[in-house]
């Protein structure tokens, strides 16, 4: 496909006219061509229409990664609807905020999560639909009739990922085609892929980074995608590896640790056609870096993103020699960043402040949210909230993330929205949470709550851990809570989180 900016659903399109017998999506066995894919999303989208979805509607996925969701995804497009992912990890409580903030009209299941969806029906207020993924492709019949579809443009907003802030209300990143293909090109041009290329692909197609990377990707390129439910069993991701001849393998630190220090059978190392893997979604330290390439002989680069940037805005060089482990590499062709004082003045060379980013994958704003938006976003620059600093070589190494934010396997935990939640136990008064480097991981991060129960009330462990899996999904339980008689607290009644820390930290001490 030659590098237009044409809308997603029509890039489906255009390559299912290229390249119609091409394999596109290889799930559970069975292949799926671009035309079958592109037929697939059609129908998806003339279902849609029959039941009166208006342009810009927002349709929510909510499901485990399946090749539905993908023919959805470019179906819902196609409608002239917005498509909404939905972390299907989430509660239904958590989802319901989601769906009610967004206006959700229609929300497209898979088995996994009837039960939420179940859960989601008996609370729901309004003339909401829900769709069986897997039944609804079942009803399409590729010689049905299909109507005439509203025409695309590229600055339509297609997605709304929601992302949580500082505050921990969760925000709709309002996302076009224009910011997620452009992304994608420019991608491209850094990693190089062909469409001899094929991806195995295991991480969440709800997270922005693996939709953008794993699937848009492949698809400007015409390449093959492996997809798989998810990581667990690994032994099926291995398998994959080896019978796909994946030669792109992109996934967090997590999994490259893991098969650092596996010891894969030298047969296995034999049989892969890996050429590059890619990181992203959490840092990832440099000696797994180090260890992974001496263990497997391949590059893995570290990149760095966010979900406001459609996500990609770094990745270390593909070329020999040119990769910095440590940084996140140098931004993307097309993108500018900058570090930047409290005032928003830049700063000089190797000198830590907020990184800011300018470019075409820049969000189109939040949903709702103009304040929030504002605040982000000034004079096109989207102000990540992170704190970087700049080599003499333009790398950027990230030395904080967002203030507050935990990364737990990859997965954002917002402190404040779980102890919002613990506050409303009966025996809380008082909590803050925390994140701390795992004792034994490095580069992993672990939740810790530190809780002042109410006078006279009791509560152990258990029952506070008990409470939050009810309302909260599994990974933001933190992993440790400790009883306390007092918070610290500024003159002003803010608790400080960074004397917490410090508190941890001395804690951990006496312990050794």
């Amino acid at each position: 496909m030659k590098n237009e900016m044409l809308p997603l659903d029509q890039m489906l399109g255009e390559q299912a006219r290229q390249i119609p017998r091409r394999t596109y999506v290889k799930f559970e066995g069975r292949k799926y061509s671009y035309r079958d894919m592109d037929r697939l999303a059609s129908g998806f989208a003339a279902f849609l229409l029959e039941r009166g979805i208006r342009r810009g509607d927002r349709i929510a996925l909510l499901s485990c990664n399946c090749h539905e969701y993908i023919a959805a995804y470019f179906g819902i497009i196609r409608a002239g609807g917005c498509v909404l992912p939905v972390n299907n990890m989430l509660t239904h409580e958590e989802v319901d905020f989601i769906l009610q903030d967004a206006g959700v009209t229609t929300v497209f299941y898979d088995g996994e999560c009837s039960n939420t969806v179940h859960k989601l029906q008996q609370r729901d207020r309004e003339s909401r639909q829900y769709h069986s993924l897997a039944e609804t492709a079942r009803k399409f019949s590729p010689s049905s009739l299909l109507p005439e579809f509203p025409r695309t443009d590229p600055d339509d907003v297609s997605t709304i990922l929601y992302t949580s802030g500082t505050t921990g209300r969760p925000k709709g990143a309002l996302l076009t085609h224009r910011n997620i293909v452009a992304n994608a090109l420019a991608s491209n041009e850094v990693i190089h892929i062909s469409p001899k290329d094929r991806f195995v692909v295991f991480l969440p197609l709800f997270h922005s980074f693996t939709f953008t990377v794993c699937a848009v990707l492949p698809l400007l390129r015409g390449a093959m995608i492996s997809l798989l439910p998810g990581v667990r069993p690994f032994q099926r991701v291995v398998k994959s590896l080896i019978v796909d001849r994946i030669t792109l393998f992109v996934a967090i630190p997590t999994v490259y640790k893991i098969l650092a220090e596996k010891n894969m059978p030298f047969i296995i190392k034999l049989l892969l056609n890996l050429r590059l893997c890619v990181s992203g979604a959490a840092p990832l330290p440099v000696k797994v870096i180090r260890e992974f390439e001496a263990a497997f002989k391949v590059p893995l680069l570290e990149g760095y993103g966010l979900t406001e940037a459609s996500p990609v805005v770094s990745i270390n060089p593909l070329e020999k020699g040119m990769s910095k482990p440590g940084t996140v590499g140098k931004p993307l062709p097309g993108i500018e960043v900058k570090i930047v004082d409290d005032a928003g003045a830049p700063l000089p060379v190797g000198t830590p402040g907020e990184l800011i980013v300018k470019g075409p994958n820049v969000m189109k704003g939040y949903l709702n949210r103009p304040e929030d938006t504002a605040k982000t976003i000034k004079d096109g620059w989207l102000y990540t909230g992170d704190i970087a600093a700049l080599d003499e070589d333009g790398y950027i190494k990230i030395i904080d993330r967002k203030k507050d934010l935990i990364i737990v396997d990859g997965l954002n935990v917002y402190p404040y929205e779980v102890e919002e939640v613990l506050y409303r136990h009966p025996a809380v008064k008082d909590c803050s949470m925390i994140g701390v480097p795992h004792e034994h991981e490095e580069g992993k991060e672990l939740g810790i709550m530190y809780v002042v129960l109410q006078e006279g009330k009791s509560a152990n462990q258990k029952d506070l851990r008990d409470y939050l899996a009810e309302h909260v999904a599994h990974y933001k339980i933190p992993r440790r809570f400790i009883f306390t008689e007092e918070l610290p607290r500024t003159a002003t009644g803010k608790i400080m989180k960074k004397e917490l820390r410090v508190w941890y930290k001395e804690r951990e001490m006496k312990k050794q």
